[in-house]
């Protein structure tokens, strides 16, 4: 089989394919003969050696879509040749031709309710799954709502709109880095995109003053504290991710207690060790979405798994619009 394992921390260079004997499914597990393999920021992040993420050696990866190749001691419900996506949350792992899936967190796409391709299913997987419960569970979007979302157009950011608006939200604004992005806003189902650096004054205006009930954030940075300034009292701000990769922005409790504000945190991969049967509904909810409400899908570009470093240097210099793949 082919992979790329990180050994250490590094840059692009790190992102070297090497051939390793093939892997068999532990008891309880599924592996699977990838077709396609999701690109994350998490992904890049995991390659710089940011944060307590998981120790290395690791190969990074934590969606991909392919067939089953063998089913582990006490794994029912799969059949071999199966096409299906798959989310590899505890392990990472996705960049290589073999993975190994928990069963809980592997989708058969033949009951997904509609015929579903695999370089979508690689696409979707993690990112919709995030978008579904961070609305749905985490910030309770309600019909009327309004929402604001930062990296509107990114791999996270395209869904969360869009599943923001599918749970009925009144109004969905989004931040981007550059003006070029803004014509993509109705794609996603925004209904204004701004440019980051002004965005306070942009959402006072169209709000009148009044402030969104949401703001998502998966970007990180100063701008966590502006965002504060644009929630209305009992507003909720939710931290999805930190694809700037700045340092840690310190929040005063007692100015949340004061203001009326409230800051929530998600991340699937925590989430999923609590509650994988959750995670595992999460996901098959959320495939249907694609199926069924016409969640639209942006894919950027597909790479063999020999070129995912040229992916992550788009990825890093923020240049793409949806999400990247590798294919095997």
């Amino acid at each position: 089989m082919k992979s790329i394992i990180l050994q250490q921390a590094g840059g692009l260079e790190a992102l070297r394919v090497q051939e390793y004997p093939d892997i068999k499914p532990m008891p309880g597990m599924i592996t699977i003969d990838v077709a396609y393999v999701g690109i994350g920021y998490v992904d890049v992040l995991l390659r710089r050696g940011f944060g307590p993420i998981v120790p290395f050696p690791i190969t990074p990866g934590l969606e991909v879509s392919g067939y089953v190749r063998e089913i582990g001691e006490g794994v029912e419900g799969f059949y071999i040749g199966q096409p299906v996506a798959a989310m590899t949350l505890s392990t990472f792992g996705g960049y290589a031709s073999i993975v190994q899936s928990r069963p809980e967190f592997t989708i058969p796409l033949d009951q997904a309710g509609a015929e579903m391709d695999m370089a979508t299913a690689a696409a979707v997987l993690v990112n919709l799954t995030t978008a579904y419960i961070a609305c749905k569970q985490v910030a309770k979007v309600q019909p009327g709502d309004q929402v604001l979302i930062h990296g509107a157009v990114g791999g996270l950011g395209s869904y969360l709109g869009q599943v923001a608006k599918w749970l009925g939200a009144g109004s969905v604004f989004g931040t981007v880095g550059h003006p070029d992005k803004i014509r993509h806003a109705a794609k996603f189902g925004y209904d204004e995109l701004f440019v980051r650096s002004d965005f306070v004054n942009q959402i006072q205006q169209v709000t009148k003053e009044q402030g969104v009930h949401v703001v998502f954030d998966p970007v990180g940075g100063e701008m966590r504290k502006q965002s504060l300034d644009v929630l209305r009292p009992f507003g909720q701000l939710v931290i999805v991710g930190n694809a700037s990769g700045q340092a840690d922005v310190a929040q005063s409790s007692n100015e949340l207690w004061i203001r009326n504000k409230t800051v929530a945190g998600f991340a699937l991969g925590e989430y999923s060790r609590f509650a994988p049967e959750e995670v595992g509904k999460a996901a098959r909810e959320s495939l249907q979405l694609i199926a069924k409400h016409g969640i639209h899908t942006e894919i950027s570009g597909i790479y063999p798994l020999e070129k995912a470093s040229e992916a992550h240097a788009l990825l890093e210099a923020g240049n793409t619009i949806g999400k990247l793949l590798l294919q095997m």
